[in-house]
């Protein structure tokens, strides 16, 4: 493979495309450094959100597998698409203004991504679609489900108590049963586990199958399955605690309880979905795209016009923010009031002031 790919990238204008989309998403991380590393802040701080140090490898290495592929294609800029940038920077200058991090943090992301198309084109871009909507799993985002998961939890354990005939008293997220009394806390929402489990699912989705409708249903049943699992795990947990007294199931137990069964989850999840498989597209044959001879020169122009238009893009709404600071930080100063007597002409000292 090696051998044909090699003479296929000196050919082909592959060189100055990757050198320009190479340029913006350069600019376009330390433009936006602050809003990255507010990511990379939450992703090391929150464990519900540790799995995302996984999605940039995972995308380079799905944008890797798709290499021979890309290959055999030309890139083709639509510098068009710089309209969809400047939508994405305009809704990050919203969201920073009024700090909303989830929306500036998407809109961020959706830059990175719409600068692939923007540069080396649509059919380049349609190949690595999946790898580069994956990256809007690095995005902090979905524990506005914590609530309404915790409420959904309580709910499912008070029914299946009552159904196993253990008495039990509820008061909101709290429930007393004869051998003690337990409450959903957080780490029984499985926030982290439907948001881990939808990552993985797509994943597999993605390698596993061909077929979109296919896709599609596995990955909504990755958004199920962990809701269920959750539900199921915490009942389980609760009947341990009182069928042994309280002595297992608690504290540590507890999240180890949790980290196993669902592991245990979604390998069986995954063992089903591998009865679907579909095998891999075959590789494409026969001789590579050709480049015009005289289109090389100046698509490389419009590659170059358009990873400038996408600098002044990503570096307006960082201007606009700047000189509202300063506006702000004008109006907040202190403003100095001469005396009557400097104001009618005097100063302060022996000689008055000239007429």
């Amino acid at each position: 493979m090696s051998a044909v790919l090699t003479p296929t990238l000196t050919a082909s204008p592959w060189r100055p495309a990757l050198l320009a989309l190479g340029f913006v998403l350069l600019c376009l991380a330390v433009v936006y450094r602050d809003t990255m590393i507010g990511m990379v802040g939450i992703w090391h701080r929150s464990e519900t959100f540790a799995h995302a140090f996984l999605v940039p490898p995972i995308t380079l290495w799905l944008i890797w597998r798709q290499r021979a592929v890309l290959a055999r294609l030309v890139p083709r800029p639509q510098p068009w698409l710089l309209a969809g940038m400047a939508a994405c920077s305009v809704v990050w200058l919203l969201a920073d203004l009024v700090l909303v991090n989830a929306a500036s943090q998407f809109a961020w992301v959706g830059m990175l991504v719409l600068a692939v198309p923007a540069v080396l084109g649509l059919q380049v871009a349609s190949v690595i679609l999946f790898p580069l909507l994956f990256l809007f799993f690095g995005v902090p985002f979905g524990e506005f489900m914590l609530q309404p998961m915790m409420e959904w939890t309580a709910d499912f354990v008070v029914i299946a108590l009552q159904i196993t005939g253990i008495p039990i008293y509820r008061e909101g997220l709290r429930f007393v049963i004869p051998s003690g009394s337990w409450s959903v806390i957080d780490e029984c929402s499985g926030v982290r586990y439907l948001i881990a489990s939808f990552m993985v699912g797509s994943l597999f989705a993605y390698l596993n199958y061909r077929s979109y409708k296919r896709r599609a249903v596995f990955m909504l049943v990755s958004l199920a399955v962990p809701i269920v699992a959750n539900w199921l795990r915490a009942y389980i947990i609760v009947m341990l605690g009182h069928l042994s007294g309280n002595r297992i199931a608690v504290g540590v137990d507890h999240i180890l309880y949790g980290w196993v069964f669902f592991g245990v989850v979604i390998f069986v999840m995954f063992m089903i979905g591998a009865r679907w498989a579909e095998p891999d597209d075959p590789l494409p044959q026969g001789p590579v795209e050709p480049a015009a001879a005289g289109a090389f020169d100046a698509r490389s122009g419009v590659m170059v016009a358009t990873a400038f238009g996408a600098l002044l893009i990503s570096v307006v709404p960082h201007l606009t923010v700047w000189q509202l600071q300063r506006v702000e930080r004008a109006a907040s100063t202190p403003q100095l009031s001469l005396p009557p007597m400097l104001s009618a002409g005097w100063v302060i000292g022996d000689k008055p002031a000239l007429e």
